[in-house]
């Protein structure tokens, strides 16, 4: 049985996900991101066919689009299915487990990047293997070891960045002398970031009520979710909290783009004693502010780095690698995988 793999989006680029599986069964569709940015182009879906969605995870560049496609049967876990448009049709994906698909197996696993987020591995031409995005460092969510897959496409977002989680958090933790305001998606890292101040044993730091209500979804989720020991301490996060204190020495705030929220305000206010700092992707606006001195930039790692592509390359035994979601450095990518460098972005395995 022939598969076609079409990368409809997110090759050579950072660029939302979208995958078209074709089989003589099935049409299988891996996920429907939309643009990062609202200015952004994004038109992958135009005479789009598939009769059922996959998705890994509920981010914008993965889910955003899920309103501009034609119906069909759409496949999440329960945590991304609340993030769905009102009216779509789905059926749940387990976090762990299989699950039949127009007769194509399906294992999912959980990918170490977010609520609910799973990578996909399709019992196809060998073994087909989507990671959507993961992270190999989270202390909050765990990451499942796949089984072998001859085909895989791995979320590549940071390239050949190499720089550990331990090294971030050093650096950060410098930066504590002066009182700091951290812009975050309070669905993302913000209560990882939150659970280690109090591993800390900080005192003096704050989440507004949009990270809190964040904090209470991931409290309603099986605690399998998450890494063993840690929904005991987001249950002691959430007894802990008082409210937010904007005058604490440490803020998260919701809003990555620092424009709107909590962040937002602070950042207009002139009397905020707090320095910036994003942590994660700059959007145009926080870009401009980091560049202009009125922000700082240390990043707190939620994809994999270059080392995690390799590892997880060698894990699944692949014969095909592509990195996704990253302008393809070719001749680096090259020198670490050799022969196993795919770089087509549609082909035909038999």
């Amino acid at each position: 049985m022939s598969t076609r793999i079409q990368i409809l989006s997110g090759f050579d680029a950072k660029a939302p996900a979208a995958i078209l599986i074709s089989t003589p069964k099935v049409r299988l569709l891996l996920d429907a991101g939309g643009p990062l940015q609202a200015d952004q182009p994004c038109d992958w879906f135009a005479g789009i066919e598939a009769d059922a969605l996959i998705l890994s995870h509920d981010h914008v560049d993965h889910i955003g689009s899920v309103g501009q496609l034609p119906s069909m049967q759409v496949y999440a876990t329960a945590p991304v299915a609340t993030q769905l448009p009102g009216g779509c049709l789905h059926r749940l994906l387990p976090a762990q487990g299989d699950i039949d698909i127009g007769g194509i197996r399906l294992r999912c696993g959980r990918a170490g990047h977010s609520l609910g987020g799973v990578w996909l591995h399709l019992e196809l031409a060998g073994g087909l293997f989507y990671s959507g995005d993961f992270s190999l460092e989270s202390q909050l969510y765990p990451f499942d070891v796949p089984p072998p897959a001859a085909t895989a496409l791995l979320d590549a977002s940071y390239g050949s960045y190499q720089t550990p989680q331990q090294h971030c958090l050093e650096t950060l933790q410098a930066l504590f002398a002066e009182p700091c305001l951290f812009p975050v998606p309070p669905s993302g890292r913000a209560i990882e970031m939150a659970l280690w101040f109090d591993a800390l044993g900080l005192t003096s730091w704050s989440m507004d009520n949009a990270c809190y209500q964040a904090l209470l979804t991931l409290l309603q989720q099986p605690a399998g979710l998450f890494a063993p020991g840690t929904y005991a301490r987001l249950q002691q996060l959430a007894m802990q909290y008082r409210g937010f204190d904007d005058q604490a020495q440490l803020l998260l705030a919701a809003d990555p783009e620092g424009l709107s929220g909590e962040a937002g305000r602070l950042i207009a206010d002139p009397d905020c004693r707090h320095q910036v700092i994003y942590t994660g992707y700059l959007p145009p606006a926080a870009q401009a502010a980091v560049e202009e001195g009125r922000a700082r930039f240390a990043r707190w790692n939620v994809h994999p780095r270059q080392q995690d592509v390799l590892w997880l390359a060698e894990q699944l035994q692949a014969r095909r690698v592509m990195p996704l979601f990253t302008p393809l450095q070719r001749a680096h990518w090259q020198a670490q995988l050799g022969e196993r460098l795919w770089l087509q972005h549609d082909f035909i395995l038999e």
